[in-house]
C-alpha cells in the first residue's frame, strides 16, 4: 500500500531543464490529449512514474486482468535540441491537503533537475469562439504567447484547473520561474480533439518545433463522421424534457 507521494524514475533519464508540460483534467479533456499527441508523434520515453495515497481509491485492470492503483506517468521527448517533460493527468487529486502534498512533491522534483518553465494545458466553456486563451505572470512571456496564436484571457477569475495544478502554478510564479496557462474553448464535455490541436499549435509556435498533425487530423475526421451519423439518425436534436442546463458550467473534472 502507498503511504506517502513519491516520484520513481526508470532508467536515470537525462531530463534537466526539460519544458514541463501537464496536461489538466478539464471539460473536454484538450490538454490531456494534446500532450497524448505529444508522447504519440515524437515517441515519447517513459523516464518515471508518480504513486500516492491521495490519488482515487480505485483499482485498474490492464488487459491481462492485473489490477493496480491509479498512478501517474511521466514522459521525455526530444524535439531537436528541446527537451520536454510530459505529464497528463485524467483525475482530480482528493482534498486540498492531497493536492498540496502531490504538488509540492513534484515541484521538488522538477527543481532538482533544473526545469524552470511550466506549462498547463487545458479546456474549457469560456466565450464559444474556439480560440486558445493565456494566462501567465511574465508579460514577456505572455507577449511570445500572443504572437503564437494566444488570445488574452477574458477573466482569471474561474481558470479550469483544479487544486493540483493551481498550487503548482503558484509555487512556479512565487520562486520567479516561468508558468503559463494555455486553455482552449471547447462547447462539448466530450474529447475534443479540435481543441487539442488549437493548444498544439499554439505550442508549437511558441516552442519553436514542427509538429505532425495527421493522427489529430484523423482522429477529427474520425469523430465529424460519428457525429453526421448520430445526426442522421436524429440522437443529436432537442434536449431531453426536463432536463435542465447547470447554473454555471464545471470547469474541471471531479
Amino acid at each position: 500500500m502507498v503511504l506517502e507521494t513519491r516520484i520513481n524514475l526508470v532508467d536515470s533519464p537525462d531530463i534537466d531543464g526539460a519544458v514541463f508540460i501537464e496536461g489538466s483534467p478539464t471539460v473536454g479533456a484538450a490538454g490531456i490529449l494534446a500532450v497524448n499527441y505529444l508522447r504519440e508523434v515524437f515517441n515519447a520515453k517513459l523516464v518515471g512514474e508518480i504513486v500516492s495515497p491521495h490519488f482515487p481509491q480505485i483499482s485498474i485492470i490492464d488487459d491481462n486482468g492485473i489490477a493496480s492503483r491509479p498512478k501517474l506517468e511521466l514522459y521525455l521527448v526530444k524535439a531537436k535540441d528541446l527537451k520536454l517533460l510530459l505529464l497528463s493527468r485524467a483525475f482530480p487529486v482528493e482534498g486540498n491537503e492531497g493536492s498540496y502534498e502531490v504538488a509540492s512533491k513534484l515541484y521538488q522534483f522538477l527543481i532538482e533537475h533544473k526545469v524552470k518553465e511550466y506549462i498547463v494545458l487545458a479546456s474549457g466553456r469560456i466565450t464559444g469562439e474556439g480560440s486558445v486563451f493565456v494566462s501567465t505572470t511574465n508579460l514577456d512571456q505572455s507577449k511570445t504567447l500572443l504572437d503564437a496564436g494566444a488570445k488574452r484571457s477574458p477573466s482569471l477569475e474561474n481558470l479550469p484547473v483544479d487544486r493540483t495544478s493551481g498550487f503548482l502554478m503558484l509555487f512556479f510564479a512565487r520562486d520567479n520561474r516561468k508558468v503559463s496557462m494555455l486553455f482552449s474553448d471547447t462547447s462539448s464535455y466530450m474529447p475534443d480533439h479540435v481543441a487539442a490541436k488549437k493548444l498544439l499549435e499554439v505550442v508549437s509556435r511558441y516552442l519553436g518545433f514542427e509538429m505532425d498533425y495527421t493522427a489529430v487530423d484523423r482522429e477529427i475526421e474520425r469523430q465529424s463522421r460519428a457525429v453526421q451519423e448520430l445526426e442522421q439518425l436524429g440522437f443529436t436534436g432537442s434536449p431531453v424534457p426536463g432536463e435542465e442546463r447547470p447554473s454555471k458550467e464545471p470547469f474541471y473534472i471531479g
